[in-house]
């Protein structure tokens, strides 16, 4: 009965309590052609003991307000007598605003819902517990979800990330019968690793023009030839070296990546000018080249963003037969030993130029979903809590979406990892992904999340709940076929759907009035 409690308690803390809503900035809510902040709903002695914001249908609430002075009628207020108006219309405003939950300008937030759980429904089977129904997850992969989006509908961060996790997580196809124990293990590591380095490659040539920025544009071309480095273009970087007449420069590009022995020689090479002070003579973007075929990588890579630097450190850095968790840890030591490597914040701070949470936790600034997801492929002590929290992804501190769909995969179909305090946390998520569900006006997919909350109690509350107030919009001539698939495909309790129905038709028989709801 504790954690039923406790459970409920959180769920009356999502309606009621600001503390979602103060994370977000000024621009998260919203109502009609109105610009109010947050202080005006904060709590002042008089809205102490008059009025408390009430929490209405799809993330509406209503609240009291004094700037207006001009009356309005709702279908909560009565029309009153002109000497109550003028009195009223000085002080007792109501005014109604909505969370947004995500930006206005994301139109396609609905379709990446309905995609990406119309997946999860299609490979789940239902089953009941404690006369209540329950989901039973499926087997998927993070190539399922790749295939249901486009770019059309996915931003770029969210592209990369199921790719990242493909590469990460899915299964690799490799012949076991040609491979001994020892052999196999170290070709699984490999394949890994080849996976994760067409991923950083992807990334990386998106980056290109910053790149060729950061290089200067000399001249002889070697800015274009270090550009091509950081994504592994290997090739195309030896051609224009050869088009600019340097061949013993192209011959030592070409032995870049897995010759421990070039770069070894490199190395001391680069010791003896500098010994000798011949390196002053040597133009700056040559000697980085010099520096990146000695394995020096971190002398190359001021001003890169973290990923290149990555992956810059497992092409060029680590040795050949080294896994990608080596490179990661090599990183991980020289940015907190060199403020001159790329820390991996959040990829929007990059773009509004500024960490928008920064008040919650002055010391702390969030680090980017890509690079949690890494640690969680690599350290198996890292945080779950911290790698899936809304805003490792996006500016939106109230959208779970990806939250939501990540843990389903990390933690019930792969087993990787799981929160600490699994059920409640997880029952939490689901709770807010369900408000979230709910704000967009997509009811339907909030009752299939609904059945995965893992309390049965606060389950068949959770689902009563969303039937008592959405079934009535069903259209009539939908009703009978949404009946028969909720009770035979999904298993809901017959008696709950009629129960919604009788309730909402006692609501709607109002003295005066014939109309009634039905089927």
């Amino acid at each position: 009965m504790t954690e039923l409690r406790r459970m409920r308690d959180n769920l009356q803390s999502l309606k009621g309590a600001f503390s979602d809503l103060n994370e977000a900035d000024s621009n998260a809510l919203y109502d009609n052609n109105i610009s109010v902040n947050l202080e005006e709903i904060q709590d002042t002695p008089s809205m102490k003991r008059s009025f408390r914001v009430s929490w209405g249908p799809n993330g509406t609430y209503v609240y009291r307000s004094k700037k207006n002075l001009r009356p309005i009628y709702t279908s909560y207020i009565a029309r009153t007598t002109p000497l109550r108006i003028a009195k009223a219309s000085q002080r007792d405003i109501v005014r109604f605003r909505k969370v947004l939950i995500v930006s206005e300008d994301d139109v396609n937030i609905k379709e990446r819902i309905s995609k990406s759980l119309e997946l999860i429904f299609e490979h789940s089977t239902f089953g009941q517990e404690d006369d209540t129904p329950y989901v039973i997850p499926a087997s998927l992969s993070f190539m399922d979800f790749i295939s249901v989006f486009d770019t059309k509908t996915i931003d770029e961060h969210e592209n990369l990330t199921w790719k990242l996790c493909h590469a990460l997580w899915d299964d690799l196809q490799i012949p076991s019968e040609h491979y001994d124990s020892m052999s196999l293990d170290k070709v699984t590591r490999d394949c890994r690793k080849a996976r994760i380095s067409k991923w950083f490659q992807i990334t990386n040539e998106l980056k290109m023009p910053d790149h060729l920025k950061l290089s200067g544009y000399s001249n002889d071309d070697t800015d274009l030839i270090f550009a091509h480095l950081t994504s592994k273009q290997i090739s195309k970087a030896v051609l224009i070296a050869i088009k600019n007449r340097e061949f013993h420069l192209a011959s030592l590009i070409s032995q870049l990546y897995g010759n421990d022995y070039v770069k070894e020689c490199m190395k001391q090479q680069i010791d003896h000018w500098k010994d000798t002070q011949i390196d002053k003579l040597i133009s700056l973007n040559h000697l980085k080249l010099y520096e990146l075929l000695s394995g020096n990588v971190f002398a190359t890579t001021k001003g890169l963003d973290w990923r290149t630097t990555i992956s810059m450190q497992m092409w060029y850095g680590c040795r050949l037969d080294d896994s990608f968790d080596e490179a990661l840890n090599i990183y991980d030591e020289a940015r907190t030993d060199s403020e001159e490597i790329s820390n991996p914040f959040v990829w929007y701070n990059h773009v509004n130029g500024n960490d928008h949470w920064k008040y919650l936790d002055t010391n702390k600034q969030t680090f980017d979903l890509h690079y949690h997801l890494m640690k969680l492929s690599t350290d198996p002590t890292h945080s779950l809590e911290e790698a899936l929290h809304p805003r490792t992804n996006h500016v939106a501190p109230l959208d779970y979406r990806i939250t939501w769909l990540l843990h389903y995969m990390i933690a019930r179909i792969l087993n990787i990892r799981d929160f600490i305090d699994s059920e409640v946390m997880v029952d939490q998520i689901s709770l807010k992904f369900i408000f979230e569900l709910e704000t967009l006006g997509i009811w339907q997919w909030a009752v299939f999340i609904a059945m995965f909350i893992n309390d049965p109690d606060v389950r068949k509350f959770m689902l009563c709940e969303l039937l008592n107030r959405y079934v009535h919009q069903i259209p009539k001539e939908k009703a009978e076929s949404f009946q028969n698939f909720a009770i035979k495909k999904m298993q809901l309790k017959e008696e709950w759907l009629f129960g919604s129905q009788e309730m909402f038709s006692k609501y709607k028989e109002i003295p005066g009035r014939k109309r009634k709801f039905g089927y």
